[in-house]
Order: C-alpha cells, then sequence, then structure tokens
C-alpha cells in the first residue's frame, strides 16, 4: 500500500513537473523577450567615457580605462547609448533593458502588486563626478523595441524601432521623455496666379483684402509641417507698380495674405520673377524675409553672394530648398547681380556646376526637395525637356522635385537614382489660384502631399500623393 502510494505521489510529481515545463514552454513560446535580438557593442563618448556592452550588462570606464560603473545583474540590457539627452551639457546614459516587473519602486496606487514576468524599460543615468545615478525610468514601453540610435545631435532626438517596423521619436522634456512626431508632413501648391481680373476683384470686393484666395487651403496649408507655394508673381509695394499680365507685378497685401495662411516657402525661380526688374525682386525677397517666409530661387540686391539653397529644419529632419526656372522671358538682372534669378544650365559647365550644388547640399542636410519651372504651357504631356533636367536631379541625388510653368497639371512619378535611390517627380502642379484660363485644363491643379521620416536606413518618403484642386478664385 505503501508503495502504491509512493508511486502516486512520484508520478503526480513528474505530472506537475511535465505540467510547469509545458506552461515555461508555452511562455518562452509568446514572450517577446525570447525573441530578442541582445546586442553586443563597445564605443567612446564625446567626453571620453568608454561603454562596452555584453552579455546583456553595461560596463562604464573612464578615460584612463578604469572601472566607473556596472549595470545591476537584475537587469538585462539590451541596447545602450551615450549623449547628452537633456541638453544641459553633460551627457546621460540611456538603457533599453528587460526586467520582471512593469513598475519601478513606485507604481500606481490601484495596483497592488507588481508582475512576475520580464518587460522592457528605457533607463536614464546622470554620469557625474560622484557616481552613475538613476535620472528617470519609463514603466513597460507597451510595444517591443528591437533596437534604438542617435539621429540628431544638436535636438537630442533619438530613434526607437519596434517590431513592426515602425520607427518613433523621443526627446527629453522637461522631466521626462516625450514622443515626438517622427515624420513631416510637406505640402506644395502650384503656380500662384494674380491677374488682373484677381487684384480688382480683392479691390472691390474685399476691400483690397486677398485673405479670400487661400481661405479654402488653410486647413492643409496649416496642417502641414512645412507648406509651399509657387509665388509666379512678384510682389510689389506701389499702386502704380501693380499689374496683370504678361509684366506682372502683385500688390503687396497678397504677400500679407500667403503670410496669413501660413506658408513657410515661397519658391520664386520662375519666367516672371523679373517683370519688375530688380525692384520686385526686391520687395519680394525683403517681405519674405521680414515675415519668416523662406523664400528660394531669387536674390535681392542686398545679397549679391550666389546662395543655391536655403535650409528649414522640422522635427530633427533638415531640408535643402532649390528652386530654378528655365527663363524669365528675355528680362535679365544687371550683370552686378548675376545670383538674382536661379536658372536652369544651358552649358555643359553649367550642368556640372548643377548636379554638384545639389550633391553638395546632400551632405549639409537630411533631405533635398528640387522647385522647377520648365515644360510646355498647357502641355499636360511631360516634354524631353523635362526628362532631361530631372535626370541630371536624379544624377544630383534629389529626393523630390516639384515642377510648375505648364498651368496644367503633369503626372507624379517615381524615379530610380543611379545611386541606388530614389527621386519623387511632381512634373507639374498646374496653377493654384488665378483666373479663367484659355485652356479648361487650366482650371484643375495638383497639390502634392508627402511625407518624410526617420528611419534606421536614414531619412526617407514615408507615403505621398498628388490631391486634385479647383485653381479660380472664385
Amino acid at each position: 500500500m505503501m508503495k502504491k502510494r509512493a508511486g502516486i505521489i512520484k508520478k503526480s510529481v513528474w505530472l506537475l513537473l511535465l505540467l510547469v515545463a509545458a506552461i515555461c514552454c508555452i511562455y518562452a513560446s509568446k514572450s517577446p523577450y525570447f525573441r530578442v535580438k541582445w546586442q553586443d557593442k563597445s564605443f567612446t563618448s564625446k567626453q571620453g567615457l568608454f561603454l562596452e556592452l555584453k552579455a546583456k550588462r553595461v560596463t562604464l570606464k573612464a578615460s584612463d580605462g578604469s572601472p566607473i560603473w556596472h549595470s545591476e545583474k537584475k537587469l538585462r540590457v539590451q541596447d545602450a547609448f551615450i549623449e547628452d539627452v537633456d541638453r544641459n551639457g553633460d551627457e546621460e546614459l540611456v538603457l533599453l533593458v528587460w526586467k520582471r516587473g512593469k513598475y519601478g519602486k513606485h507604481r500606481p496606487f490601484w495596483v497592488k502588486s507588481d508582475e512576475i514576468w520580464l518587460s522592457q524599460h528605457i533607463f536614464i543615468y546622470d554620469i557625474a563626478e560622484e557616481g552613475v545615478k538613476q535620472k528617470w525610468f519609463a514603466s513597460d514601453i507597451g510595444r517591443i523595441v528591437t533596437r534604438m540610435k542617435v539621429v540628431s545631435e544638436e535636438n537630442a532626438f533619438f530613434l526607437v524601432e519596434d517590431e513592426s517596423g515602425d520607427n518613433t521619436l523621443w526627446r527629453w522634456s522637461s522631466f521626462g521623455l516625450k514622443n515626438f512626431d517622427n515624420g513631416v508632413k510637406f505640402v506644395a501648391f502650384g503656380d500662384n496666379l494674380i491677374h488682373k481680373d484677381v487684384y480688382e476683384y480683392a479691390y472691390q470686393r474685399q476691400k483690397g483684402n486677398f485673405d479670400f484666395l487661400y481661405e479654402p487651403f488653410i486647413g492643409e496649408i496649416q496642417g502641414a509641417d512645412i507648406a509651399a507655394i509657387q509665388a509666379e508673381t512678384v510682389l510689389v509695394d506701389k499702386d502704380q507698380a501693380v499689374s496683370g499680365y504678361p509684366a506682372f507685378g502683385s500688390p503687396i497685401a497678397v504677400g500679407e495674405a500667403i503670410k496669413n495662411a501660413g506658408f513657410d516657402v515661397a519658391a520664386c525661380a520662375n519666367n516672371h520673377c523679373l517683370d519688375k526688374g530688380m525692384y520686385g525682386i526686391d520687395v519680394s525677397t525683403d517681405f519674405y524675409r521680414e515675415n519668416g517666409i523662406t523664400c528660394v530661387g531669387i536674390q535681392g540686391t542686398s545679397d549679391t553672394e550666389y546662395r543655391p539653397y536655403e535650409i528649414i529644419s522640422k522635427n530633427g529632419i533638415k531640408f535643402a530648398l532649390f528652386a530654378y526656372t528655365y527663363g524669365t522671358n528675355g528680362n535679365e538682372a544687371p550683370a552686378k547681380y548675376p545670383a538674382a534669378v536661379h536658372y536652369l544650365p544651358k552649358t555643359t559647365e553649367e550642368e556640372t556646376r548643377f548636379v554638384e550644388e545639389i550633391r553638395k547640399a546632400r551632405e549639409d542636410t537630411d533631405f533635398t526637395v528640387v522647385f522647377v519651372h520648365f515644360g510646355e504651357e498647357y502641355n499636360t504631356e511631360v516634354t524631353e525637356d523635362q526628362k532631361y533636367v530631372t535626370e541630371l536631379l536624379a544624377e544630383a541625388g534629389a529626393d523630390v522635385v516639384i515642377g510648375a510653368h505648364p498651368h496644367v497639371v503633369q503626372e507624379m512619378k517615381m524615379m530610380d537614382r543611379p545611386d541606388g535611390g530614389q527621386m519623387l517627380v511632381y512634373y507639374s502642379l498646374g496653377n493654384f489660384r488665378s483666373a479663367k484660363m484659355k485652356d479648361r485644363n487650366a482650371d484643375i491643379g495638383g497639390e502634392a502631399v508627402f511625407t518624410v521620416w526617420h528611419t534606421f536606413d536614414g531619412v526617407g518618403l514615408k507615403d505621398y500623393e498628388m490631391k486634385e484642386i479647383n485653381t479660380f478664385y472664385k
């Protein structure tokens, strides 16, 4: 009887052990902890600290090689970097770790006890002469992070990638890490043509205010991180200089409306930018600069040194913005102002310079957008000249090309670049705001919309589209 009872107990113990083992196997198969790719790495920080991550533990050493700190045994470190996260001049240690429980020493009052399972967290430590002390701790992240890296030392942004391949942007804010939108939404509109009918309507029906032109698009403009307009007609600040086609001069109130709408960029290189000579260029560049709008493609008399591009930064991404035109209707700037208008190349020597200045911008910035005034008016088909220019831009490594001048919409296309990358081309967005024109196709314009974001392979396009808009001002 005793032997039989002992046998039953022994069998029960084995069954219990098998059950526990089965539960552990099921947990192991489902727990993300067992899918983690653990990193081994070592590097020296800008301030001379040596970090080694090996076998899930971190060791910090001073510049003379003496050990400063070891991570706790209970923490399993997946990734690590050192950066001035809070931008106070001193470096911090950032760890991506696994530990038991969702919380640290303190947990919400409604949670009676912590879990025993492993979960993922971010720890930040202050590194000071008196030692390494914990500065901040994140409860269970809530997503499974595979890796992280600094993407902007200047703004202390770092990027976190999860299992799904989604990338999120983080930065220290006041008392902890804050999630920033990892993306810059860019919208661009076509030619802004202030015909005589347009400004007379504004004078007679709108008391000289031009805000009505852009009110239908306020949501799109202000909802974007960067909004650009092709400012085809120059601004003038004298009543007698106001005129329509063929030599445009738009009232300064048009500039006020562009500012009020929330535009960030005015692309001004086009065939009408010298309609009022250097006077129109000076009024335009001065207005845009004084109102915080980035003006590209033209330069005033006070700016004689050729500056091929402007830089605008959003969410840790630096954009290089260019604008070029095929010509200026036979008008020329005085010889002493060679930088007044940025032209597309006409000779082999100019082509070489053109390609090199865009390549140079790629070294200084993250993403290149080129506005181009080219093509044939009212032709919905892309011309051979347009194709040739875009091939040069692809050779130069441009990321997005935004075309105008035909007054009608042409195709949007993704092109392969010789360097293995891709270039998005909007050959023509047509008109943005204008009076009725001779071709009915000019009544429909295009709005370029694309999003640029940080990835572990660098900055790139996340999505893009072209929206159809009505160009008539009423």
